[in-house]
């Protein structure tokens, strides 16, 4: 027992977590916060373990704010927050978020800020807050991402409350954040004997066994159960038998009914109202569900409350509630259809006149029994939807029950079909909004009509009703890569033939297929399948004027422009797409298309600068996809950096949400961003397995280039060869897309590595045109490489055109490092000291050399690039020996000159050497002459500039 608390005997069994939650409540009250999720099965306590905190909370002078989730469909986000902070400020701060009736995804770009306001705004009272957020398991995503962000703010306490037994991805995911951001969970469990007997003291004790094995241990059903004895009468008799003998179900369903009986008529209307009205009532909506005046509202409620079917709740005295969201099903559930079909169809009347709150289509829903009610309900799920884009799991659950209901038309299908594939897409469900677009390909694909509507289904689905269908179904996936598009091939090709066939005229959609069609069709079947289809695409959305058709056709002929001679048509057609008003996803691929850009020109400064704006895009989006290009993108550029540790921390990020895609493509380029990582580390062997692991990956000429430098970097020559062979039978024939420059490239190097002169002047003569470039797809760079002049002087050199190769890497350095391109910078510099040690012409330029071995060495040292560090040190100890063997000295000679460096006189060299004095000055005589040297003072000088003599 605990002093100061009321209805002690409704916490029995639960002596721990009230101590547990009064302790977080004093520590609240000191200026911490915290958040403690109540978990449970129905019935199990939970309400009541709040219940009872808020209780101690308001006798201390701790606010206490309430919420509840609501379980119909149509409910607005955040809307337990909405009851929650009814009458304070941060109520108006939700309030303020924009309506989500056109770029509905802008709403995620004011949400957090949002978020921000109402924690600060909770955390701001001296003493502390209680929050206490009941049915969570119910919740939208948008509600318990703001208890997440509300966790740990001082002087705030959260207690959310959840069934165990339910838990839909909204709640998963939100557990994940909230365990994250450190809530505590504590699990309530059943009741035990004791506890049972402990409520039930006034009960016959030979009921108690009873009681448990009926109610299961659930505390609510055993309060129920104890509550039928006493009114049956019988509680202080023994049983009869082991069984439940009072013919009464163990369901909180029956027990509900069975009290509801009990009530005079008002009250059992006023109980149902409630139930239809979602949970909670008050005197308006009795008013408009019952007829029923204030006085006998009142009443009514006070009675119902009275018998324990509902409680008051918030500051209006006539706010009642069910005590329990069981208690709302059971009653809701035993109305007679009848009754609750009227109900329903008279509070959707009453929601849509502004009369009662909430939302009309979730009474519309429950009202559809006939084809007009049906095709109210279907365009209010529509309208829901559009308006929750920004909470794309309230969308589809939304259109989802109007999809459930019987007798929706063929036409109507189609239409909910297709906004929950666009929701799921938003949200990155990729297969499942494939699934549902072939659903609806499927339904408008059937025959033909012969006249008007199809009379197989009566539904108005005509000709070009068809058509719009299954463009519509063919445009919603879009901008992935891997094997969803050989799904959207086929949805763009059975579009065109519609289309040809009811809407000829259409240029703006026929537009949108057909640059769907080449973007599909160039990743599932490849780049010279493309045609002319990209041009007549953008000649069809030039014509139409219609922005979203000009979307999907720049999108197209970007892609056609990818190879490395388009770079000046994509950033025109960047410029275009970033200017186009809709879809919401023009500024993003605009962005995306000038960053590649950027890196072909190596303009990196400039591609920072748009990561910057992709950052903003991304966040305004909200989508995963959205996310995923820009943390992909930041580890690009911190690779080209040389900030190998951001580069590890953004791919990582990047592939989480590559992973939420569903985009395999997407998990594929994390491998090629981080085969060029480990490279760079000298990690290149925990590569091996990654590849080995992508046979669908074996298509790409692109591949076998990578793979084949890697072999080479962990020292497998063989296999590197093979891999070699593999691209010199296909390198002529590449098409010039936006795979073409890497891949040569990386085939250069490959060359150089084996000594391939063949592959090697092929490579130089197709690369020579694009020196002034950097290594960068067309198409989405994963990474950039550099300068493409390393990629020649790898050509050059595997060619044996040795000046050429200088020439060719000291133009690569130039270029990397204008660009800050540090890691690259090192590559070339470093390979163009070794050239120029290895310069067999009788001069090789020594100081040259150690001057790019130094700062090569310095460089990788600092970065983390330990292969290129080892090769530079290599490189300047054969510097040092070079440099000792071409000054001419005998052995004594380079002793003596040792010596000379350490400042030690003729005398003391010959007593050292047992040498005479005259001998040691014919040998300094000779060492100064070798060197070129007037004074034996020069000799430490000189030793310092070009290292010790050996």
């Amino acid at each position: 027992m605990l002093p100061g608390m009321p209805h002690v005997d409704l916490l029995v069994g639960r002596t721990a977590e009230i101590t547990a939650l009064t302790a977080d409540l004093d520590a609240v009250r000191g200026g911490t916060g915290a958040t403690v999720l109540l978990a449970g099965e129905p019935g199990i306590g939970k309400t009541t373990l709040a219940a009872a905190l808020a209780t101690l909370a308001r006798e201390t002078d701790v606010p206490v704010l309430t919420g509840r989730a609501d379980p119909e469909v149509g409910t607005p986000p955040l809307w337990p927050w909405w009851q929650a902070l009814h009458g304070r400020p941060e109520h108006g701060v939700l309030a303020a978020l924009p309506a989500a009736d056109g770029d509905a995804a802008a709403l995620l770009g004011h949400r957090l800020r949002a978020f921000e306001a109402v924690a600060r705004g909770l955390a701001d009272r001296p003493g502390g807050t209680l929050v206490v957020l009941e049915d969570l398991h119910w919740a939208d995503e948008a509600t318990l991402a703001l208890l997440a962000h509300l966790t740990g703010r001082p002087g705030v306490l959260a207690v959310g409350t959840y069934r165990s037994t339910e838990r839909p991805p909204a709640l998963r995911s939100g557990l994940v954040a909230l365990d994250r951001a450190g809530a505590r969970r504590i699990d309530l469990t059943a009741w035990t004997g004791t506890e049972v007997a402990a409520v039930a003291a006034d009960v016959h004790p030979g009921w108690h066994p009873v009681l448990l094995r009926t109610s299961g241990g659930v505390p609510l059903h055993v309060r129920e159960l104890a509550a039928t004895l006493r009114a049956a009468g019988v509680a202080a008799d023994p049983p009869p038998g082991p069984g439940w003998p009072l013919g009464v179900p163990a369901s909180l369903a029956d027990i509900t009914a069975d009290r509801l009986d009990r009530l005079s008529p008002a009250a059992r209307d006023a109980v149902g109202a409630t139930a239809i009205a979602g949970g909670e009532a008050g005197c308006a909506e009795l008013a408009v569900l019952c007829d029923l005046d204030t006085d006998t509202a009142l009443a009514a409620l006070d009675e119902a409350a009275a018998a324990g079917l509902l409680v008051a709740t918030g500051p209006a005295p006539d706010r009642h509630a069910f005590p329990h969201a069981l208690l709302r099903d059971a009653v809701h559930a035993g109305l007679p259809a009848a009754r609750r079909v009227a109900g329903h169809r008279a509070a959707a009347a009453a929601v849509a006149s502004g009369a009662m709150g909430g939302e009309a289509v979730t009474h519309l829903l429950a009202c559809a029994t006939d084809a007009p009610s049906r095709a109210a309900a279907v365009h209010a799920c529509l309208a829901a939807a559009a308006a929750a884009r920004a909470t794309p799991d309230r969308a589809v659950a939304v259109l989802d029950a109007a999809l459930a209901l019987p007798g929706v038309p063929v036409a109507d299908r189609c239409a909910l079909q297709l906004a929950a594939a666009e929701a799921e897409f938003a949200a990155g469900l990729a297969e499942a909004a494939l699934a549902r677009c072939t659903a609806v390909a499927d339904l408008a694909d059937g025959p033909d009509p012969a006249d008007g509507p199809d009379p197989a289904d009566g539904t108005g689905l005509d000709g070009p009703g068809r058509a719009d269908a299954l463009a519509r179904a063919s445009l919603v996936v879009r901008g992935l890569g891997g094997p969803v598009n050989t799904t959207v091939l086929d949805l763009a090709r059975r579009a065109l033939r519609r289309l040809a066939a009811h809407a000829p005229d259409d240029d703006a959609t026929r537009a949108r297929v057909l640059a769907q069609h080449t973007l599909a069709a160039a990743e599932a079947i490849g780049f010279d399948e493309l045609g002319d289809d990209p041009a007549e695409a953008f000649r069809l959305a030039e014509r139409s004027g219609d922005p979203l058709a000009l979307f999907d056709a720049l999108r197209a002929r970007q892609h056609a422009a990818s190879g490395p001679d388009g770079v000046a048509e994509r950033l025109d057609i960047a410029r275009r797409m970033a200017e186009l008003p809709r879809p919401p996803d023009a500024a993003l691929w605009g962005t995306l298309w000038r960053i590649d850009a950027a890196f072909q020109l190596g303009r990196i400064t400039v591609a920072e600068t748009e990561l910057a704006r992709l950052a903003v895009v991304a966040d305004r989006l909200g989508w995963p996809l959205a996310h995923w290009h820009h943390h992909r993108m930041a580890a690009a550029i911190a690779l080209l950096r040389g900030r190998l540790q951001e580069c590890e921390h953004q791919a990582d990020v990047a592939l989480d949400l590559a992973r939420r895609t569903e985009d395999v493509s997407a998990i594929a380029i994390d491998g090629a961003l981080r085969a060029e990582l480990r490279r760079l580390q000298g990690r290149s062997p925990e590569m091996l397995p990654v590849f080995a692991a992508s046979p669908a990956a074996e298509a790409l000429p692109i591949f076998w280039s990578a793979v084949g430098v890697t072999q080479l970097a962990v020292g497998d020559e063989p296999a590197a060869r093979s891999r070699l062979a593999q691209i010199a039978a296909v390198l002529t024939g590449l098409p010039r897309d936006g795979r073409w420059l890497p891949t040569v490239c990386d085939s250069a190097e490959l060359a150089a590595g084996l000594g391939d002169a063949d592959v090697g002047q092929w490579c130089h003569e197709a690369l020579t045109p694009y020196a002034g470039y950097f290594v960068a797809g067309g198409s989405g760079s994963v990474r950039c490489d550099g300068s493409v002049s390393r990629a020649l002087g790898h050509a050059a050199d595997a060619a044996g055109l040795a000046d050429a190769a200088r020439r060719h890497f000291a133009d690569a350095l130039a270029a990397e490092d204008r660009a800050g391109a540090l890691p690259y910078r090192t590559l070339s510099e470093l390979r163009l000291a070794e050239l120029l040690l290895a310069d067999r012409s009788g001069s090789p330029d020594l100081d040259t050399a150690a001057a790019h071995a130094t700062r090569a060495a310095a460089t990788a040292r600092r970065i983390g690039m330990p292969d290129a560090l080892r090769r530079a040190d290599a490189a300047l100890t054969a510097i040092t020996r070079a440099r000792s063997e071409r000054t001419g000295l005998t052995p004594r000679e380079r002793e003596i000159a040792a010596m000379l460096a350490e400042g030690r006189t003729n005398r003391d060299i010959a007593t050292r050497l047992v040498l005479s004095e005259r001998t040691v000055e014919t040998h300094v005589a000779n060492v100064l002459g070798k060197l070129g040297l007037a004074r034996r003072a020069q000799v430490a000088g000189w030793v310092a500039e070009h290292g010790p003599l050996r």
